[in-house]
Parts: structure tokens; C-alpha cells; sequence
């Protein structure tokens, strides 16, 4: 496997202003000549009003199985998870309680709340509503319409939805098709899924092998994709030049990989981003290069849960990227409640970082030269 140029390209590392010069000897500075300048570290700290401090995720329960309503008990066993953030439910403040006994939580405190302007403090809450359910019992895709309404209308800040049966919900809305096209068609935007694993972030552009792939896969779906990733890594994971690599299409009877993939890689490539491939599929996943990269581009979703076979399952979840929103879907297949719950765990760390990061990438970009100013001033150099 070709290995990656550009290795020197890392992460951002902020550095503390250096401190003031002391005055030279028998030289005194008096005071009102000495700058009063603001530390610029202060300017780019996420800033949050003090009831607001902590991340607004709400968790939509999935199925409402006993697995699902048993990770969320295990996830509010620990006090800790307040400190940071402000998770609540969607959903049946009776199954978090049933749960909660068949764990020996008995002494679990559940509050429950019918408005999201309610939700605030250290306790156990679930958001539910009336519309919750409907005439024909409890709806599995009620609380993420809720969910997602709240997040349009500016009341949460990131929504961890557990695992949905996609076949039974279409009994009931056929136009449903997954969780993350839901979100999605909320907001005017282009937004894509990745799959974040434990060492990896991964992309598709497609679900299934086409049989127009030849047309599907063109220069320009490609390259969008690819543009949208890599702005993707810089504001959500504030890396600063991501390195991807580019997987191959595979496809029999077709030229995609040289007509296509290779001349739009090294065109890129040449531009100054850092877009390597087209790599062979099988063999990218089992070897130690692909460690060197950010964020890899896949042709099909197959070739994306390759990584199942390498890594658990309840290191990675879903991410829809390229939102104005924090969406993430934890993976449960085959778990026991505390891989279910790790899964779960990760999802919402996953979300606090995203939201940071976000908030940091802000706050750099917003007003680079005055940050860039106040830092030469501080470290001295005008007077070198």
C-alpha cells in the first residue's frame, strides 16, 4: 500500500501567551505606558451561561425494548454524567422504572416532565408528552419526531437516538426510511453519514452495488463527498489538514477506479489536500497503514462495516455529518446491556466533543487577525 505524504501534517496545538518581558535594569516602565492586553486563550473558551453549562442531549429509546430502557438505567447509574451534561429521555418514564428493577436500581429517582423548557438540574428526567403515543399504543417514532422538532427549534443541542426497527416503523410511515434521513430532511443542508469507530472515521457513498455505479460514481459526487468530509474533520474534529484515503469501487466490467477515482485523487492532491488512494477494499482494513489516515471514503456501505470484523460494535455509532446539529446512533446488535450501555456512553462523550470542537472552530474563525494581533502583542516581538 502506498503510503501517505505530508506525514509532518498534525493537530492544532494551542500554546499559553508567553509572559510580559520584565522591564530592562535601571529602566523604569511606568504603568499607564504598559498595554493592558486581554489573554486571547479566554476568547476561544466555549462560553455558556451557568444553568446552560452543560450539554442539552436528548436520548430517544429506540424500540423502548428492556435492552434499550437497560443501557439508559446504566447510564444514569453514575452521578458523574451530570457533571457535564444534561441527558434526558424521550419516551416512558414507566420502562425506565421496570428497568431500573430488573438491575437492582430500585432506588433510581425518575422525574418526569411534559415540557422541555422544564428540563434543568441533576435528576433522572423523561420528556413525556401526550403525543407521545397514539391512538393504537406507544409509537416508536413519536419520540424522535419530538426529538427532532426540538432540535429545529433550537431546544437541544444534540440528539442520541437508540436503534429502530426501520421494517416495523414502516408498517405504521411508510415514507420512513432510517433515522438519519429524518433529521436530516429537517434542515436545508447536504448532509452524510460516517461511521465512527474506536480508531477510524469512515464515509459511503452508496448502500448497494448499482448497476448504474458507472454513472453513479462520477467526478462530481465524488468530489463533493470528499470536500464535505474534510470540512467535516477541520470543524467537528478539529483536525487541522485531514489526511483521507480513497477506497475502490471494485466494480467488475468497470473503469471507475482509473477514469474516475485516481485523475480526481491526484487532482486534489495537487490542489494541497491530502486525498490518497484509490486503495483495494479487502486489503485496506487489514493492514497497519490505515491507521495514517483521518477518515477513509468508501464506495458501498459493505465495504465501510468491514470494520465490524476488526473492531466491537459497541465502539462505534453512526454520526449524520454536515448538520447544524449533533445527530448520533449508537449501535446495539447482538449486546448484552453493558455493551449496549458502552455503546451508549460513547455516543453521548462523542457528542460533548463534537460540540466543543464546534464551538472552539468558531471561535478561531471568527475573527482570526484579532487573535493572531493580541498573540503577537502578548509574546513581545514588537519590540524586536
Amino acid at each position: 500500500m502506498e503510503k501517505p505524504r505530508n506525514r509532518s501534517i498534525g493537530r492544532p496545538i494551542l500554546k499559553g501567551g508567553a509572559q510580559e518581558p520584565a522591564p530592562k535594569e535601571n529602566v523604569s516602565v511606568p504603568k499607564a505606558e504598559v498595554p493592558e492586553l486581554e489573554n486571547p486563550l479566554h476568547e476561544i473558551q466555549p462560553k455558556r451561561p451557568s444553568e446552560s453549562a452543560r450539554l442539552r442531549v436528548g436520548i430517544t429509546p429506540g424500540d423502548g425494548s428492556p435492552l434499550h430502557y437497560g443501557a439508559l438505567v446504566r447510564l444514569f447509574s453514575d452521578n458523574a454524567i451530570f457533571d457535564s451534561v444534561l441527558p434526558f429521555v424521550y419516551g416512558s418514564a414507566k420502562g425506565l422504572l421496570q428497568a431500573a428493577e430488573k438491575t437492582g436500581r430500585e432506588d433510581l429517582k425518575v422525574v418526569t416532565q411534559r415540557q422541555i423548557q422544564d428540563i434543568k438540574g441533576r435528576n433522572v428526567q423523561v420528556l413525556e408528552p401526550q403525543e407521545l403515543s397514539d391512538e393504537n399504543g406507544e409509537d416508536a417514532l413519536l419520540p424522535l419526531q419530538s426529538g427532532i422538532r426540538h432540535l429545529a427549534q433550537g431546544h437541544l443541542n444534540a440528539l442520541v437516538s437508540l436503534p429502530l426497527d426501520e421494517a416495523k416503523t414502516r408498517e405504521k410511515h411508510s415514507d420512513f426510511k432510517n433515522q438519519a434521513v429524518a433529521v436530516a430532511e429537517v434542515f436545508s443542508a447536504n448532509p452524510f453519514r460516517m461511521l465512527l469507530a474506536r480508531s477510524m472515521r469512515l464515509s459511503f457513498l452508496t448502500t448497494a452495488n448499482r448497476p448504474d455505479m458507472a454513472a453513479y460514481l462520477n467526478t462530481q459526487r465524488i468530489e463533493q463527498r470528499l470536500r464535505g468530509l474534510y470540512s467535516v474533520l477541520q470543524s467537528d474534529f478539529s483536525i487541522t489538514t485531514p489526511r483521507i484515503a480513497v477506497l475502490s469501487a471494485d466494480a467488475k466490467g468497470c473503469s471507475i477506479d482509473a477514469e474516475v477515482i485516481k485523475p480526481l485523487v491526484t487532482s486534489l492532491f495537487e490542489s494541497g489536500m491530502p486525498v490518497f488512494g484509490p486503495y483495494p477494499a479487502k486489503e485496506f482494513f487489514f493492514k497497519p497503514d490505515r491507521y495514517a489516515f483521518d477518515a477513509v471514503l468508501c464506495m458501498y456501505k459493505e465495504q465501510m462495516e468491514t470494520v465490524f470484523d476488526s473492531c466491537p460494535k459497541e465502539d462505534c455509532c453512526y454520526y449524520t455529518a454536515g448538520l447544524p446539529i449533533v445527530h448520533l446512533e449508537p449501535i446495539f446488535g447482538g449486546m448484552g446491556t453493558e455493551e449496549a450501555f458502552r455503546s451508549l456512553f460513547r455516543a453521548v462523550c462523542l457528542a460533548v466533543d463534537i460540540d466543543a470542537a464546534r464551538q472552539q472552530n468558531g471561535k478561531l474563525t471568527e475573527n482570526p487577525l484579532g487573535y493572531h494581533a493580541a498573540s503577537y502583542r502578548r509574546d513581545g516581538r514588537e519590540d524586536n
